[in-house]
């Protein structure tokens, strides 16, 4: 094996080890709901804010679950506000499988007041530090832990710098600027103490060649940036910045490089990869937005695609590509419009809508057609993602899943689907839900059989008659004895606090602003979670009237909302109910078990006490005797108890030389607590380990296996690329050779695209307008596609991509 054939077989191994064997398979995401050219309709593109719910959330038009049926396992994000909160949404992404790349916004960069541009000479530590410090504060992190979060794979330091930071002329002021900005997160991480798995970082650039680039490849679509910000990170005195962390180490451990084309996969590996692979052998890069609109020699979509999906499975170090884009843009017009796969259509709507102080409407997706093929550009996307692909028919059409549980939206299922008793079926099947109970797959016929009377178009059945029916509890569905009310995950945000506030002003024996336990309070999920079961609880009949708050509320069993116990359910389940005296009420005082009194008991002492319990016999014992009278007492008696370890003046637990804090999953001999983990784990790409970069004994052993085994893969890959890099070398001349960028005045702030017969993009114009509506401490916040009438929205994409 020659030393460029170990190189490659190193790269696989390096890659397999970090990232996991499936590619990267994202879409870009920016559904701006604009539908006419150079239409301003909303003043923020934060859409993973609970506000944007409508177009993403399951129960709404569901952009991600499109996504997860073409295949998609990674969904890019531009716009983001930090202000707002993301936890809602990657907590989505995650239970779908998938996980999500986010961008920083462009605001703190060049659009702000105090921007690091034109007031710190492009020295960006503080302003991202307090950007990327609220962005952990408000949902990057795991929910009581300083941990990311599962459903969150890379951090978009910043999109295309090298065309407005301030331009591909001026390479040191764009590399001064990103490395002081991940300084500034590195050091907003050591703040918030995150640990475990840290999430990648990227910086995206233009496929522009940067002919100022002094570093090495400024001959070649991107590669020159990229070898100019690795000597900013490997010494950034050079770059006139003084780090405060050690960029060095970081840059070999979490980053990763990436760009965005328009072109199409024949032109890659020539001008790209095959130079990559020699200036970065162990540098993982991502394609960020791929789509070639216009294709040559009569290529499909579905073939493009296909073929760059197979040179990245040749080039080890080429993760995978993000598919842009999945919503036209109709506000930026021409040929801006041709990206989009997915339409906008006006004769059905999941609703209007407020977003951010502007109204606005969640119109049904239709699908585009590729000119050269006919094929629609989903169906060639999902067949190049492997995905089961969309039944376009039903995009546009009430949905038995998502219909509102009242009589109208039984009337629209009943004239949508006549006589079809598995659509309504459905439909009826959340009214089971709602009511406590589930219906187990080998019921479906029986639910089918009760449904078929209420679909027929002469029906007179009511959705009250219906109610009443399954409030009988039908013996073909499986009833939780162990129901709550809780805040519904589907819910729109503001629904819920609309909810909550309907709900306090309903109680007559609680009250929200003294009553409140203070680990229920600042989370409006959490809110909701003690709020909605303690109304439901004040009066406990009718769930579909008393559990409902408008639709923000829903009585679920056990099985549902033990999946992201909140611990704020005040319910009769002794594993979730809240660890305050009316969860203790209700899980042990009104009818618990010996079984479950023990397993509370150890929640309290885990969780409250700080301790755990080291005799299960002597809980069990304790656990048979008449429960305390309030869980003050309870405490105070399992204060006292030798079987609880880890408390002043008693034993140690054996099973840690600490005494535990408080945690949210415990796994100890027979008892279990868990704050239960989504149930779909994230998939492709994972994250370094801390304190990665291949410098545990376990990699080295790993990857000395693993190169030993893929000896032979490296071999002929290496082979493979000598023998495309010879005739590459014969073909530069014949019309696919990148064109230089000029470096006069005029020419300075873009670059142009490395695509044969293309004029390069015009500048654009600076901001013009405020973004958003200010925020108390921190304004307003772009970072998506920029809008031609209002360029408020930051980080938008190059030349004919953007």
């Amino acid at each position: 094996m020659s030393a460029r054939q170990a190189l490659q077989a190193i790269a696989l191994a390096l890659t397999l080890a970090r990232f996991g064997a499936d590619l990267l398979k994202g879409i870009s995401y920016g559904p701006v709901p604009c539908l006419v050219e150079g239409q301003i309709c909303i003043h923020q593109d934060d859409f993973m804010a609970p506000a944007a719910k409508q177009f993403w959330g399951s129960h709404f038009r569901g952009d991600l679950d499109v996504m997860r049926h073409l295949g998609a396992n990674h969904v890019r994000l531009y716009g983001n506000n930090p202000v707002n909160q993301h936890r809602t949404f990657l907590d989505q992404v995650n239970v779908l499988g998938m996980q999500a790349i986010i961008g920083m916004s462009d605001y703190p960069y060049t659009q702000s007041e105090t921007n690091c541009m034109t007031t710190s000479a492009f020295d960006c530590y503080a302003q991202i530090k307090e950007a990327y410090l609220l962005n952990l504060k408000n949902g990057f992190l795991q929910e009581d832990a300083n941990e990311y979060h599962q459903g969150l794979a890379q951090v978009i330091v910043i999109n295309e710098p090298d065309l407005k930071l301030p331009g591909i002329a001026q390479p040191q002021s764009f590399v001064k600027g990103i490395i002081s900005a991940v300084d500034g997160m590195l050091d907003a991480e050591k703040e918030m103490g995150v640990h475990g798995k840290m999430v990648n970082f990227t910086v995206t650039f233009s496929f522009g060649i940067c002919s100022a680039c002094t570093a090495g490849g400024n001959d070649k679509p991107g590669l020159g940036q990229m070898e100019e910000l690795r000597a900013g990170f490997q010494n950034p005195s050079s770059y006139g910045y003084v780090a405060k962390n050690d960029l060095a180490t970081f840059y070999k451990e979490r980053f990763i490089n990436s760009f965005n084309t328009a072109n199409p996969a024949a032109d890659i590996e020539p001008l790209f990869l095959i130079d990559y692979v020699e200036a970065f052998p162990k540098v993982p890069v991502v394609i960020q937005e791929y789509h070639c609109p216009h294709l040559p020699d009569g290529k499909t979509q579905e073939e493009d695609l296909k073929e760059i999906l197979d040179i990245a499975r040749q080039y080890p170090l080429l993760l995978g590509i993000s598919f842009f884009e999945y919503q036209v843009r109709y506000d930026k017009g021409g040929s801006e419009t041709e990206f989009g796969m997915f339409g906008l259509r006006k004769n059905f709507s999941f609703g209007t809508f407020s977003y951010f102080g502007d109204e606005v409407t969640a119109y049904c997706l239709k699908p585009q057609i590729g000119k050269e093929s006919g094929t629609p550009v989903p169906t060639a996307l999902a067949r190049a993602f492997g995905g089961p692909g969309v039944d376009y028919s039903r995009l546009c059409i009430p949905d038995p899943s998502k219909a509102q549980l009242n009589e109208d939206g039984l009337l629209q299922i009943r004239k949508t689907y006549p006589g079809d008793g598995k659509e309504m079926g459905i439909f009826l099947g959340r009214i089971v839900r709602h009511l406590g109970g589930q219906v187990p797959q080998s019921a479906d016929s029986s639910l089918e059989s009760f449904s078929a009377p209420y679909a027929s178009s002469s029906s007179a059945k009511t959705f009250s008659d219906a109610v009443a029916a399954l409030s009988e509890h039908p013996t073909w569905a499986r009833w939780d004895p162990q129901v709550a009310c809780y805040g519904d995950r589907e819910a729109l945000a503001s629904d819920v606090g609309n909810g909550i506030g309907m709900a306090c002003n309903g109680m007559k024996t609680f009250n929200c602003t003294t009553d409140l336990p203070k680990m229920c309070n600042g989370d409006v999920w959490k809110q909701a979670d003690y709020v909605f079961s303690m109304a439901y609880n004040e009066n406990p009949t009718d769930p579909m009237v008393n559990c409902n708050f408008n639709g923000a509320a829903v009585f679920a069993d056990s099985q549902i909302y033990g999946t992201f116990n909140s611990g704020c359910v005040v319910s009769k389940n002794p594993a979730f109910s809240a660890l305050t005296e009316a969860g203790y009420k209700e899980a042990v005082l009104n009818g618990g078990s010996p079984e479950g009194d023990s397993l509370y008991y150890r929640r309290v002492a885990i969780e409250l006490l700080g301790a755990d319990v080291s005799d299960l016999s002597g809980l069990r014992a304790f656990s048979e005797k008449p429960p305390p009278k309030s869980l003050a007492a309870l405490r105070t008696a399992l204060s006292a108890e030798d079987f609880v370890c880890g408390l002043p003046g008693h034993a140690r637990c054996p099973w840690t030389t600490t005494t535990p804090a408080p945690t949210t999953t415990t796994t100890l001999g027979p008892l279990t607590t868990t704050r239960a983990p989504p149930t779909i784990p994230p998939m492709g790409p994972g994250s370094f380990e801390e304190g990665g970069g291949g410098s545990s004994l376990m990699t080295i052993v790993g990857l000395i296996a693993v190169v030993a085994v893929l000896a032979g893969i490296g071999v002929g890959v290496a082979g493979m690329m000598n023998q495309k890099a010879k005739r590459i070398k014969s073909e530069k001349s014949q019309g696919r050779k990148a064109r230089p960028v000029s470096n006069d005045s005029d020419s300075e702030s873009e670059s142009p695209l490395v695509k044969p017969g293309r004029a390069a993009p015009q500048p654009r114009p600076p901001p013009q307008m405020p973004f958003g509506q200010a925020q108390p401490g921190y304004v307003q916040f772009g970072g998506g596609p920029v809008v031609s009438a209002g360029p408020g929205f930051g980080g938008g994409r190059a030349g004919p991509a953007f």
